[in-house]
Formats: C-alpha cells, structure tokens, sequence
C-alpha cells in the first residue's frame, strides 16, 4: 500500500521561494529541472502572472508525481535549501 502524498496549494509560500529562487534544490528530474529553468526566468519579469506560473508548476508535480517524487520529497518534506 503506497501513501498518498498531498500536493501544497498554490497558496503555499513555498511555491513562490522555489519560483524566486529562494529555495535553490538540485533537482533529480530532468522534466523539472527543464521546467524551472522556464519558470524561473518568467517569475523574475516584472509582468510575470505569478499565479499561473505557481499553478503551472503544481500541475507538473501533480501530474508528474511518479517521476518527480523524490524532487517534491525534498522540497516539500524540508531538505530543501
């Protein structure tokens, strides 16, 4: 039997510090780590719809869980720097 994992809503704070850049995990996945190189720059414009861009990179842990689990352990479960 395998654990549900609970995907943070893009409320959470820690969405935009990976967003800003300040928390910096090495990631794992090279999916993500492609993703946040995208999202990243888009976050630091000034016209950035931040918003989306948060819901964008839950989307991908949601739908991407198998792959990235072990990114998403690191961030949300506090070894992330």
């Amino acid at each position: 039997m395998t654990a549900t994992i609970e995907i943070p809503p893009t409320d959470d704070p820690r969405w935009d510090g990976l967003l800003s850049g300040a928390i910096r995990p090495t990631y794992k996945c090279l999916a993500l780590r492609i993703l946040m190189i995208r999202l990243t720059h888009a976050y630091a414009r000034p016209d950035a719809d931040r918003p989306a861009l948060v819901a964008e990179l839950r989307t991908f842990f949601h739908d991407n869980l198998r792959f990235a689990r072990e990114d998403f352990a690191t961030i949300f479960q506090g070894t992330a720097r």
